[in-house]
Formats: structure tokens, sequence, C-alpha cells
């Protein structure tokens, strides 16, 4: 809480920046094309996509920038609560929205492929896809907006720190801090690892069953986005779970402090690579990029034989004129 990465300031700022950019353009598009798209938008599993691209991109857009300015001016400006507040939502509520939005969606995803008779109507799909996603945004941004602007407890603010030391007063508490330790963080990580693998099995033992029809084209690419988004989470997620838990075992506070600074620090790249993964795993839109790039390539290439021609055209001797 106290203590800052041991990563040199201007090395975070530049990591920060050159992956940030990028992030936010590649959002911008994925989720254009996913919004625009009527068959996208409408497909039941783009819809968790969707919300975990636009978390990523709010996620881009400010906490990333705010980071740069601290390190740009040393330390948080302005130095007012409510600037540690907004910090504290965005960085932790959106973060922890995100990965409780990532562990219904892998459960989500056995009913999407297994299941689909749970959302053969209208009325099973609000109650089976719409309404869990409707109860966690709910129930994620009342439990943030409560405990962090109005805590059961003192908050303090750390301006010298990076995201104020990100530390709310109720990640403190016996209970609320063991509450988003134990539920928002090590349980999100197991239901995404357990389901996610357990997809990956099943999948496998129906495509074997000779007796099983199993629409492996159809639901390829939904299965193939869970497990690349599911795969970025738990690489960069899984330490600090690790280390939670080896606390609550009796890990001494000061032991590991380092390397749970780097974990927590390296996190931030769940929100820059989740727009690639996203984007690896559409075919369809890829292929959309690469006949723009080809195009872009075609027009480049005709533009150049076109003036290549002009100047030859210019300095052929047909073309010279006489001046007295």
């Amino acid at each position: 809480e106290n203590s800052e990465i041991s990563w040199p300031r201007s090395l975070r700022f530049i990591l920060l920046l050159i992956f940030d950019i990028p992030s936010v353009v590649c959002s911008l598009f994925v989720l254009y094309h996913l919004l625009t798209n009527r068959t996208s938008r409408h497909a039941l599993h783009n819809h968790t996509i969707i919300i975990l691209l636009t978390i990523a991109l709010a996620f881009q857009l400010t906490d990333i920038p705010w980071y740069l300015d601290f390190i740009r001016r040393g330390s948080v400006w302005p130095q007012i609560p409510v600037r540690c507040l907004l910090w504290w939502l965005v960085d932790l509520g959106f973060y922890n929205t995100a990965a409780l939005i990532l562990a219904w969606t892998s459960i989500e995803r056995h009913i999407l492929v297994f299941h689909d008779q749970w959302i053969s109507t209208r009325k099973k799909r609000f109650y089976v896809h719409y309404l869990p996603l409707i109860i966690l945004i709910l129930y994620s941004t009342i439990y943030y907006t409560v405990l962090i602007f109005f805590p059961p407890c003192h908050h303090q603010y750390i301006y010298v720190l990076p995201v104020c030391a990100a530390s709310p007063c109720h990640l403190l508490h016996p209970i609320l801090g063991l509450w988003e330790m134990g539920v928002h963080g090590c349980l999100s990580t197991i239901i995404v690892a357990f389901f996610s693998i357990a997809l990956l099995v099943r999948v496998i033992v129906h495509k074997r069953r000779r007796n099983r029809v199993f629409r492996w084209k159809v639901y390829r690419k939904m299965i193939i986005q869970l497990l690349s988004i599911s795969a970025l989470y738990l690489l960069l997620n899984f330490p600090i779970m690790i280390l939670s838990v080896a606390r609550l075992c009796g890990l001494p506070s000061d032991i590991g402090v380092e390397i749970q600074q780097i974990t927590f620090f390296l996190t931030y790249w769940v929100m820059f690579l989740l727009p690639f993964v996203t984007l690896s795993s559409l075919p369809g839109l890829r292929k959309k990029m690469d006949k723009i790039g080809f195009i872009k390539h075609r027009r480049q290439k005709t533009l150049t034989m076109a003036m290549k021609r002009i100047i030859n055209a210019q300095e052929s001797p047909l073309h010279w004129t006489y001046s007295p």
C-alpha cells in the first residue's frame, strides 16, 4: 500500500503509452464492427464481448491517461478526494466488473453450445441470457459505487502513489475485504478456468462421438473466442490469485511485495490486449481488414505506377519543347 513498483516511471510511461493508443484504436474498430453489423449485433455470444470491450475502452480512455498524468506530474492531480474515488471506481470497479462478466461468459458458452433449447424462445432468452447480465452489471455498479463513495470506513488518500495507492478502505475490512478478494478475485478466476477447460473437454468428447452430431463450424467462433480471452485473463490474473490465497494461508505481508506489485501492474495488459484477442477470434472481421489493406495496397501501387508513367512521359524526347 505504501510503496510503488520498482520499475522506473519513465519505463512505465513508455509501456503504457505505446500499448494504450493501438488498444483504443482496435477497441473502436471492433466495437464499430460488432455494433453496426446486424448479424454480429444480434448474435447472443457477442453481447458479453461488446460489454467487455466497452469496459476495456472506458478503462483505456480514463485509467491509463490518469496514470500517465501521474507519472508526468509526479503525483495525483488535483489532490482532492474525488479524484482518488473516481480512479478507484475505474481501476477496481471496472476491472472486477469485467472479471465477473467474463466468469458468466465462460458459463454461458456451455448453454449456447450444448443447451440451445434453453434459449429457443424470447422468454427463455430473457431469463437465461439477458437477466444474468443485467443483474451482474447492476450488482457491480451498486456495490462499487456504495463502497467507494459511501464507505463504512475511512479512506486514506495517498497522492504520491499511483491510483492513490489503490487501497479503498473496504479492502481492509474483515468481511468486505474477504468478499472482494474471495468472490470478485479468486472465485471469478476459478470459474473462468474451470468452465473454459470444461468447454474444451466437452467439445473434444462430442467431436469424437460418432453417434452425436456436433456443428463444429457453427460453434467454432464462440469457442475459440472464449478460450482466447480466458487464456489472456488467466495468464495475468492467476499469479495474483496464488498470492492472495497464500496471504490467507499465513504468508507474511512483507514477502512477495515486489512480485505482487508487478503482477498488479501487468493486469493493465488484460485491457490492452483484449481488443486484439477479440479481433483475432473474429475471422470475418480479419478478412475485412485484410481486404481493406489489399485495396489500399492496390491503390498505392496503381498511383505509383501512374506517377512513373507521367514522369517517363515528361522525360520522353517526344515531349521536349524548343526554347529559343
